[in-house]
């Protein structure tokens, strides 16, 4: 199968869990947004978001060095997977005490201790996973599957049982309990394939994975406290209900946001090969992903401005008002983000991360400070805008890092038409805006459509479909 097919199907099976998994969270978020409150609704976000900064710290510390070198190195599955599950059992154990102890020292509430101990549970379900193989050799299929059962299994859950703020402790047991099933699919499989594991701390593997892996984790580490770090700063220093405020379209932005990423994960192995060849093979794979995106997420991020407030009004409760221009703003957080960790997974494929490491840190380390003066000065707002000037400082120092290597995206000499035709959108949506909220999408969507496609672009979908199929094969790169 031709590299470009291959990104595609693993991007089509990837997707298509992600259209269920996603529109089945959005439907969860709303329901739970109404039946436990902004005040509800806020306690558990703020303990969703604590632990799954330390959820992609586990995962991410050797993940993605594992499929890097399983999608370069197919035979080493087996004892990668004994010396991978062996660092991640150890690291969730320690952070799960570690997010025990400061929870019953700092929460004053038993009940919101409790909240984030059982959320704590995704810390070993995330541990025990298997993904990464399956990633590394690009069997995105089980995975599809896998997500779907996950969210299927957590949303059924969820809506069945949580009526009220009384029963906001089954959330967090919910979504353990479709986490350990999803997981469980994925083992297996894995166990009819190959054997059963046998974890292993070696000091030698440790070794190797600090030494290689230090920059990767690094990165993935601060792309992580990039994505959270307003949501816990406004935690922080707001009331539960202004929280509740702030969460719900910050859900619905991170839902979004998640296409975004599972794209990169799809094509990340076939960068990693493709960047081994010649520098203009990696290039053209690059530059036509960010095309693609572009593509779709200019005229997401253009439409959701001028429909905010009557997205909030369909779907949330009447004590949700203000959320409309949170929405507004924070929708710009999907484009800016999505663009900027593209970049840095081109570098680590590129095995040159250390270039784009430097400004990923000093973000990470910068927006912590800014969230908070913004959102002291500013209110809620502020803090959106925050993220949204730092998202485009990533953006240009990520473009600086590749050009310094040499294998910059071409990328705007593809904005015109998006933007020419998200242009022509605009006065379809505010013409649409006092009609139903789904007429107003519809008419929005077919308005870009139609301009961009008299811009010409049905010829640039050929062109990336020729594009694709004309990069080299799997065997040939080898």
């Amino acid at each position: 199968m031709a590299a470009g097919r291959r990104i595609a199907s693993n991007f089509a099976f990837l997707s298509l869990a992600e259209l269920v998994c996603r529109g089945t969270s959005v439907v969860v978020t709303l329901s739970l947004a109404q039946r436990l409150g902004k005040e509800g609704y806020g306690r558990i976000e703020f303990a969703f978001n604590i632990v799954f900064w330390l959820v992609l710290l586990i995962r991410d510390s050797s993940d993605v060095m594992a499929a890097r070198e399983l999608s370069r190195h197919p035979r080493l599955i087996k004892p990668l997977v004994d010396h991978v599950l062996a660092i991640k059992g150890l690291f969730s154990l320690v952070l799960f005490s570690g997010l025990a102890l400061v929870g019953a020292v700092s929460l004053k509430d038993p009940g919101d201790w409790y909240v984030l101990s059982l959320y704590g549970l995704m810390l070993f379900t995330t541990a025990s996973g298997l993904d990464f193989v399956y990633r590394g050799t690009e069997c995105m299929g089980l995975l599809a599957v896998s997500l779907s059962l996950r969210t299927s299994i957590y949303a059924i859950g969820a809506l069945a049982w949580v009526k009220d703020p009384s029963r906001i402790l089954w959330v967090p047991i919910w979504l353990a309990v479709g986490e350990a099933s999803g997981i469980a699919l994925v083992w297996l499989h894995y166990l009819k394939t190959y054997r059963m594991p046998r974890p292993r701390l070696g000091l030698r593997f440790v070794g190797l994975i600090l030494q290689r892996g230090r920059t990767v984790c690094l990165i993935q580490l601060s792309q992580a406290v990039i994505s959270t770090a307003d949501f816990l700063v406004v935690g922080f220093l707001s009331t539960w209900s202004e929280l509740g405020l702030y969460a719900a379209p910050h859900r619905l932005v991170t839902a979004i946001l998640t296409f975004g990423l599972i794209f990169q994960q799809a094509a990340f192995p076939t960068l990693s090969r493709l960047w081994r060849q010649t520098a203009c093979v990696g290039r053209t794979a690059l530059d036509l992903l960010v095309e693609v995106q572009v593509t779709v997420l200019v005229p997401v991020a253009v439409g959701g401005t001028i429909l905010a407030e009557p997205i909030v009004r369909a779907f949330l409760p009447s004590d949700y008002d203000g959320a409309g221009l949170l929405l507004a703003m924070g929708i710009w957080r999907a484009p800016l983000l999505i663009l900027a960790f593209l970049y840095q997974t081109a570098l680590i494929a590129l095995n040159r991360e250390i270039a784009g490491v430097r400004s990923l840190v000093l973000a990470a380390m910068g927006i912590g400070p800014l969230v908070m003066v913004m959102r002291l000065k500013f209110g809620l707002p502020g803090a959106l805008a925050a993220v949204l000037l730092l998202g485009l400082a990533l953006v240009a120092a990520g473009f600086a890092s590749l050009a310094r290597e040499g294998r910059q995206p071409a990328w705007h000499h593809h904005l015109a038409r998006p933007v020419a035709a998200s242009l022509a959108m605009i006065p379809a949506c505010l013409l649409l805006r006092g009609q139903h909220i789904a007429l107003a999408v519809f008419g929005g969507a077919l308005a870009y459509c139609a301009v961009w496609i008299l811009l010409g672009g049905l010829e640039r979908m050929r062109v990336w479909r020729l594009a694709f199929r004309s990069l080299p094969m799997r065997g040939r790169s080898a």
